[in-house]
């Protein structure tokens, strides 16, 4: 974490959004929550920022999305789930504040445990939160009250996941929070693909993203080996064994294209699914195995 601080321009990522109501509104959201962690030690401390959000505040992706996802550093335990509910709720309001937002009310309505029955001695637990949100003078304010949800984003906290490479954000305003680096996020995403198999599940957005951030970074050898390094950890924990070969799994192939067209509907015009497979697998082959 010795880089030095990633620029994030959050309010310029907002505004893009601000002809679609729903989409401004949940964006807003999103900054305000981003700014209560990273305003409140123990959580900007502990939680990593990944996913659909850091690709698009980081990576510039048009890919929408509405879910925070998170990995902690938090130890699970049987309260683990109340202490980031009560940090959350305390800080909200203040981001909200800071940041200019003072019509927008902030909570969270709902936390649920996954796996529900064997959280504390799961391998790989996870916390769903939902963050309601309203304006305020409106029917959207009276229905928060009532307990029920106007608006909401979804906040996804994974645990005991293995962290190495960790990178510093700043928010828009001077906040910082700390997120995955570019080798940890591919690594990541390289492991979701393997992990399809495993899983019985399709990841479309992997490969896109994955495409993406090849084509518009430069990886020296330090970076390429950094990124194996991070995957095969990864996969360590999850008893996955992968090879230079493993993106070259017809059924890999499949699960990731499956559904690749709906993501137009996010994006807009969608590059082919045969070119950035083999963009995204070629470099992956590429990597220093040896």
């Amino acid at each position: 974490m010795s880089d030095p601080a990633l620029e994030l321009d959050v309010a310029g990522w907002v505004e893009r959004v601000k002809a679609d109501p729903v989409a401004y509104a949940q964006r807003q959201a999103i900054e305000v929550t981003l700014n209560a962690i990273a305003m409140t030690a123990d959580l900007k401390q502990k939680l990593f920022l990944k996913g659909g959000v850091l690709m698009g505040l980081a990576y510039d992706s048009p890919r929408q999305t509405g879910d925070i996802d998170l990995t902690t550093a938090f130890e699970v335990g049987p309260d683990i789930d109340t202490k980031i509910v009560a940090l959350m709720n305390a800080a909200l309001p203040r981001a909200a504040i800071k940041l200019g937002y003072v019509d927008l009310i902030l909570k969270v309505h709902s936390v649920a445990r996954q796996p529900k029955n064997i959280f504390e001695t799961a391998s790989f637990p996870a916390l769903k939160m939902k963050v309601a949100f309203a304006k305020r003078g409106t029917a959207q304010e009276k229905t928060l009250e009532e307990g029920k949800v106007p608006a909401k984003i979804d906040i996804d906290i994974s645990f005991n996941e293995p962290l190495s490479q960790m990178q510093v954000m700043e928010l828009t305003g001077g906040a910082e929070l700390l997120a995955y680096s570019l080798p940890e996020l591919m690594a990541e995403k390289f492991r979701e693909m393997l992990q399809q198999k495993v899983r019985n599940r399709n990841r479309r957005q992997d490969v896109y993203d994955l495409n993406r951030l090849i084509e518009g970074n430069e990886f020296s050898e330090p970076v390429r080996a950094a990124i194996l390094e991070a995957f095969m950890e990864k996969c360590l924990t999850r008893e996955i064994e992968p090879d230079a070969h493993s993106l070259d799994d017809p059924e890999i192939r499949k699960r990731s294209e499956t559904d690749w067209d709906t993501m137009e509907l996010e994006i807009g015009a969608l590059p082919d699914f045969e070119d950035c497979y083999e963009c995204v697998s070629a470099f992956y082959r590429a990597l220093p195995w040896d």
